[in-house]
């Protein structure tokens, strides 16, 4: 999309967000990142705002009635922890509504501005993720009180997992990718093998589902907000604790343990953590991530972008240390 069809949804949902807010937008700052979706942070004369256009090549709400449903819910959970005190911005709301729509069919959203900056990822230092591990514990408990969805959006599966590992395989024999079919014979060895037992105590409930690098604002004292709760769901809280600290303290090939030990320390905090935890939330994320990040378009992909590479390098990483991740972890 061009710069001109962006600054003309900028100048339209400015008007719209005028007309439902009262909010005069004076400065439109667009933020170049992510997929389709354009965010823009607008200054008003009440302060700064992130505004958000969901791209309907992307979420079709339009035409899936249940997926704006889903947003709806995600952006009001996240209104409701931010009025709990976790630190995440707050979504305004208009008519009960937390997504927008101007006249002419722009669907967008409006949460109040955080300033703060990103880390690269292995790069929070123990301050940041003790805050981040004690935020982390406080918005789970906080969630914890939600009513469940009817059943799990994930659950771990060996035989789903086997199914969509085949189809993998298919693509990279298809595409003769020798590297990505030795990284799919060890993760083929590794699920095999795991003891789904172990999952037995878990219990479900709402996540982030996205807890990395990009979406944890930093300031210089600590954490100024978690950010992005698009993907929120209903799942095991636990995945968001792996998915942090191997973002947060995985640096070099290499886990940096002071750091790990740090959000650990804060989420403990916060809500109690059953012996073998961390070792179990691992073999979750792998179960999930494993099957994204460990495919041929991936690989051609993340030679061209660090992003897709780091994911994958994480992903290795648990391979790695497979047999010693209960020794490594659960005692941090």
């Amino acid at each position: 999309m061009t710069k001109e069809v962006k600054e003309r949804w900028a100048a339209e949902i400015a008007v719209h967000l005028k007309d439902q807010f009262g909010q005069s937008v004076r400065e439109v700052v667009l933020i170049d990142k992510g997929w389709l979706n354009v965010k823009w942070k607008m200054v008003t004369d009440h302060g700064p705002l992130f505004v958000k256009y969901y791209h309907p090549e992307r979420y079709k709400l339009h035409t899936r009635p249940e997926r704006r449903s889903a947003i709806e819910k995600t952006l009001q959970l996240q209104h409701g922890l931010s009025k709990a005190g976790i630190p995440c911005p707050r979504v305004y709301f208009y008519n009960g509504q937390f997504i927008q729509e101007t006249p002419s069919g722009l669907f967008y959203t409006v949460l109040d501005w955080v300033e703060g900056h990103i880390a690269q990822a292995g790069c929070l230092n123990s301050a940041h993720m003790f805050e981040l591990g004690a935020a982390t514990g406080r918005m789970h408990k906080w969630l914890q009180s939600v009513p469940p969805m009817d059943k799990p959006a994930w659950k771990p599966d060996r035989d789903a997992y086997l199914r969509e590992w085949q189809g993998n395989w298919e693509k990279a024999q298809e595409a003769g990718d020798k590297t990505v079919m030795e990284w799919l014979s060890r993760s083929h060895a590794i699920v095999k093998s795991m003891d789904f037992r172990i999952f037995e105590p878990c219990k479900a409930g709402w996540l982030h589902w996205d807890l990395w690098v990009d979406n944890i604002l930093l300031h210089e004292q600590g954490l100024a907000g978690i950010v992005d709760f698009d993907r929120m769901t209903m799942a095991y809280q636990e995945i968001d604790v792996a998915r942090a600290v191997l973002s947060g303290s995985l640096r070099g090939g290499q886990m940096r343990m002071e750091t790990a030990r740090a959000f650990m320390d804060g989420y403990r905090g916060q809500l109690e953590v059953p012996q073998g935890m961390l070792s179990r939330a691992m073999s979750m994320i792998y179960l999930i991530e494993s099957i994204w990040w460990l495919r041929t378009e991936v690989r051609i992909e993340s030679e061209l972008r660090g992003l897709l590479g780091r994911f994958v390098e994480e992903m290795h990483w648990i391979e790695d240390n497979w047999a010693t991740l209960p020794d490594q972890l659960d005692n941090i």
